[in-house]
C-alpha cells in the first residue's frame, strides 16, 4: 500500500497512523502487522453502542492493542438509524475525526472483496460496484470527515490469514455476533453461500473472486481518468446557478454508453449525491432519445445539503435539457412537478 506509487504519504507517516480497530481479527492482525513494520500507531475502538456489552468488548480491544505497542483510545458514537450503512458512516466519521489529517488504515481483506463482488453481481450493478476497494483513496468519508488519506494493506490476505496470525500472536479476538446474524445480506454471503460455492468450485474460490475484483478496480479506474478527460472535452460554461457546467448532448453522443454513463458520473459528482443506474439511464435518455420529456430529479449531495438545508424542502436538483445542452438546476418544488428520486 504504501510504495512508489503513492510517495506522498510516507512524508506523513512521521505522524503516525490510526488503525480502526474492532477487536476482530482483520483489526487486530492489522494492527499487530503495523507495529511490527515500526509504524507510531494509534488503534481507534469505535464504540458503536448497540449491542449489550459493546463497551466491554471496546475496553479489551483496546488493551490488546496497547499490549502490542500502539496506543488506544475508546470512541462512543451514537448510530443514526438500523443497519449496516449508518453504523459504518459513523464509524468512518469518527475515524477521521480522530485522524486529524494522519493517515487511516481500514483491515478490509480480500474475502470482503469477494463478498463486495457478489453483492454487486447479485444487484446488477455495473463496473464500479464489481470493482475490489482501493488500496490507496482520498476519496472516503474517513477523509471527508478530516484523515488525511485511507489505506487497506490487508487487501491481498484473507479473513483465514489474519485469523492464523491471531492465533500465531497470541491475540484473542472477537467474533461480532452481526457477522453471522441472517439479518444481513453480507452475513448470509458469508456464511452461507461462500462456504456453498467453496463446496462445489474448490477452496481457491474466494481468491479468484477477489482477483477478478483486483482487475475489474483497475478496469473502473482507467475507464473513469478517461471520462474525465472526456467531461472536459464535452463541458462548456457554468449554470446560471453556479451548480455545474452545462454538457454539449451532440458531442456527449458520440461517445459509447460505458463512456457516456461515467461522463455523467463524474458531471455530477460533486452536486449531485449518489446515482443509481435508474438515474443514469434517464439522463441518458435526454441525450440520446430527446423526446421533450422532463427533468430527471437526482439527490441532494451531502455538501449542498449542509450548505443550505433549507434549499433541499424547497427544491428539487434536476437534469434537464434546454436546447443542445444538459444543465444542472436546482428547480423550484412549485415549477413543473418532477417524478420521485428513482430508488
Amino acid at each position: 500500500m504504501l510504495n512508489s506509487q503513492h510517495p506522498e504519504t510516507f512524508a506523513q507517516l512521521d505522524r503516525g497512523v490510526v488503525v480502526g480497530l474492532s477487536g476482530g481479527a482483520d483489526s487486530l492482525s492489522l494492527v499487530h502487522a503495523a507495529t511490527r513494520a515500526g509504524l507510531n500507531v494509534e488503534a481507534v475502538v469505535v464504540d458503536h453502542q448497540l449491542q449489550a456489552g459493546s463497551r466491554a468488548v471496546a475496553e479489551r480491544a483496546a488493551r490488546q492493542a496497547e499490549g502490542l505497542g500502539a496506543s488506544a483510545r475508546i470512541v462512543p458514537v451514537e448510530v443514526e438509524a438500523f443497519g449496516e450503512g449508518p453504523a459504518r458512516a459513523a464509524r468512518y466519521r469518527a475515524l477521521g475525526a480522530a485522524a486529524e489529517g494522519r493517515g487511516v488504515l481500514i483491515a478490509h481483506t480480500a474475502t470482503d472483496d469477494a463478498e463486495g463482488f457478489l453483492l454487486g453481481l447479485a444487484r446488477g450493478s455495473g463496473t464500479e460496484s464489481l470493482a475490489g476497494m482501493r488500496e490507496f483513496t482520498r476519496e472516503h468519508p474517513a477523509v471527508e470527515a478530516g484523515a488525511g488519506w485511507v489505506g487497506r494493506p490487508l487487501l491481498h490476505a484473507s479473513r483465514e490469514d489474519t485469523v492464523a496470525t491471531c492465533e500465531y500472536a497470541a491475540l484473542d479476538y472477537w467474533t461480532d455476533p452481526h457477522n453471522s446474524s441472517p439479518d444481513y445480506l453480507r452475513s448470509r454471503i458469508r456464511t452461507e453461500l461462500l462456504p456453498h460455492m467453496q463446496e462445489v468450485l474448490g477452496g481457491a474460490v474466494v481468491d479468484h473472486l477477489a482477483l477478478s475484483a483486483r482487475l475489474l478496480r483497475d478496469d473502473a479506474t482507467t475507464l473513469d481518468s478517461l471520462a474525465q478527460s472526456a467531461l472536459q472535452e464535452v463541458s462548456e460554461d457554468a449554470d446560471a446557478e453556479g451548480l455545474a457546467s452545462k454538457i454539449n448532448c451532440l458531442k456527449v453522443s458520440a461517445h459509447q454508453p460505458a463512456m457516456r454513463r461515467r461522463i455523467y458520473r463524474a458531471w455530477l459528482k460533486e452536486p449531485a449525491g449518489a446515482l443509481t443506474n435508474v438515474h443514469i439511464e434517464a439522463i441518458d435518455a435526454l441525450v440520446i432519445a430527446w423526446r421533450g420529456q422532463g427533468p430527471v430529479s437526482v439527490p441532494w449531495s451531502a455538501h449542498w445539503h449542509t450548505m443550505n438545508p433549507a434549499r433541499r424542502a424547497t427544491h428539487r436538483l434536476v437534469v434537464r435539457r434546454q436546447e443542445k445542452h444538459l444543465v444542472l438546476h436546482a428547480l423550484p418544488r412549485a415549477e413543473h412537478p418532477v417524478p420521485p428520486e428513482p430508488q
